[in-house]
């Protein structure tokens, strides 16, 4: 068996258990394979999520080049690379300060395979949204709540069940991870700013 199908079961049943966790479903979290090999697959996110990457940015970029944003798009794309590292890095100490590093593998493995599956499903429908089907007021409506359900509401949901924690703490570990997510794109922007 060539190498991509022997993994295709293990990617599939990751994104099913990602799929549970978007419908609030807590037994999601059946889904994934917690051991530290489970662990380490869960950061081929990163390469599994660069096609629908590049096709956005490719399908983007010229309107980006009209509003002279062209640094958002680079940013949004190095973000998602930058991000989900450095958050596991992070939430190693952060854990440990309010005592909730109990579940860290497994609230890490959920939260990679969460963002691979939202980028697609958000990045997606952006495309869809931006070829004009629906008016611009409507479709920054409904981009802005996509962010706000999946960015917050099922992060928290995500964090809650992953770590086993209290909804009140969960708020906490979704606050930092947001503060996170705002400065590190914003350190980006900045940055391709100041090189272009």
């Amino acid at each position: 068996m060539s190498e991509p199908k022997r993994h295709l079961p293990h990617i599939i049943q990751s994104l099913k258990g990602a799929w549970e966790l978007i419908k609030l479903n807590p037994r999601g979290m059946e889904y994934f394979d917690k051991s530290a090999d489970g662990f380490w697959k869960s950061f081929w996110v990163l390469a599994l999520g660069t096609p629908i990457l590049m096709l956005w940015g490719y399908l983007t970029y010229d309107i980006a080049i009209e509003k002279e944003k062209t640094d958002i798009i680079w940013a949004n794309i190095a973000a998602y690379y930058i991000m989900l590292p450095l958050f596991a890095i992070l939430m190693v100490f952060y854990t440990k300060f309010i005592r909730i590093n109990k579940y860290y593998s497994q609230m890490i493995i959920a939260y990679n395979w969460l963002s691979l599956l939202t980028l697609y499903i958000v990045r997606s429908l952006e495309l869809v949204m931006w070829t004009g089907i629906f008016p611009d007021r409507i479709s920054l409506t409904l981009t802005i709540g996509l962010m706000l359900y999946f960015q917050l509401f099922v992060t928290w949901f995500i964090f809650k069940h992953s770590l086993k924690i209290s909804g009140i703490l969960a708020v906490g570990v979704v606050i930092f991870e947001f503060l996170m997510s705002l400065s590190v794109l914003s350190l980006l922007v900045r940055f391709l700013n100041l090189t272009s």
